[in-house]
């Protein structure tokens, strides 16, 4: 199929057209297609490395235009499969200048959701060395078991597995729930990323010491923390890396994370494939791909949307040479 597969939630993102204003007093919205891992997945093309999807879209003309944008940036869609009995999930999204989200779904229930186990088979990881997930599929059923039986076909074909919480408040029957499930995930992965602001309901903990030691003793082999303009954190639990940020003009933060996380796993796979686990992996490597990771979330939040956004790798690679 691809090299990594990434699964979960296809949506329509309607961006709004003012910064700083509250969804309800935007006089308008920009279309773009969305959903953290299909913007992993359309990433990891525009950066050279080969993806597939697999997810469940309505049919309806959001559908179908989702269907679209994925195959424009070559995307494999054999297992994006559609649900004639729902809509296609849709997210408003209004952005503050300290970089949150007003965030309002559409989702009840959305064809993301419906994706079921019978549909998810060895065929999905043909050829695959990673596979990319995150927390949203497992919050409701038949999604959450046809995510568990990917994760168990990954694992047993050894692929490395990577894991982005993505941590949306608003979707999650309690906190509580949330807290369980996203941090019960991370035993499932080789590679995590977390974002600063989820940090105490992914990893349990305030203290960012404790909350580190926490995710690593689920077995993860290499954490990386995104920090926004402060730049990223990684560690293995033997080398700690800090790297700053890099100044761009932000227009949009939606979807620099996951451009982040794409570009991690573009650098490293090939060494995981290499060496056989993240955990070995040289210092020099490690930081050498967080650096062009800061590169690829830089230049994403310069454009507004999520998939429209996201560099190429020459551009990615143009913007670190200039950078200090």
């Amino acid at each position: 199929m691809a090299d990594v597969v990434c699964m979960g939630e296809l949506l329509v993102e309607f961006v709004a057209t003012r910064d700083n204003v509250s969804l309800a007093e935007t006089p308008g919205f920009i279309k773009a297609p969305g959903g953290a891992p299909a913007n992993v997945a359309v990433a990891l093309q525009r950066l050279g490395v080969s993806a597939g999807f697999a997810g469940k879209v309505g049919e309806d003309p959001f559908g179908k235009y989702l269907r679209e944008c994925l195959r424009q940036e070559d995307v494999d869609t054999s297992f994006l499969f559609t649900d004639p009995g729902v809509r296609t999930t849709a997210v408003f999204v209004a952005v503050r200048e300290d970089g949150l989200k007003d965030l309002c779904f559409y989702r009840n229930p959305g064809a993301d959701m419906m994706l079921e186990p019978g549909e998810i088979g060895e065929a999905l990881f043909d050829g695959a060395c990673c596979f990319h997930f995150g927390s949203i599929s497992f919050i409701d059923e038949p999604s959450a078991s046809a995510q568990q039986k990917a994760l168990e076909i990954a694992r047993r074909e050894g692929l490395m597995i990577s894991y982005d919480p993505n941590y949306r408040p608003t979707l999650w029957p309690s906190e509580e729930r949330a807290r369980e499930v996203i941090q019960d995930s991370f035993r499932h992965c080789h590679l995590a990323k977390i974002s600063e602001e989820e940090w105490e309901v992914a990893t349990g903990h305030v203290s960012f010491e404790a909350g580190v030691q926490a995710v690593l003793d689920k077995g993860v082999e290499l954490l990386v923390v995104s920090r926004g303009e402060d730049g990223a954190f990684a560690t293995n639990g033997d080398y700690r890396i800090s790297i700053p940020g890099l100044p761009v003009d932000v227009v949009e933060t939606t979807g620099a994370g996951d451009g982040f996380l794409a570009a991690m796993i573009a650098r490293l796979m090939p060494e995981r494939e290499r060496i056989g686990s993240l955990a070995r992996l040289g210092e020099d490597v490690v930081k050498d791909a967080l650096r062009f990771a800061n590169a690829v979330g830089a230049l994403t939040c310069t454009k507004p949307g999520a998939i429209p956004a996201l560099p190429t790798k020459a551009q990615a690679e143009a913007f670190l040479q200039d950078a200090p």
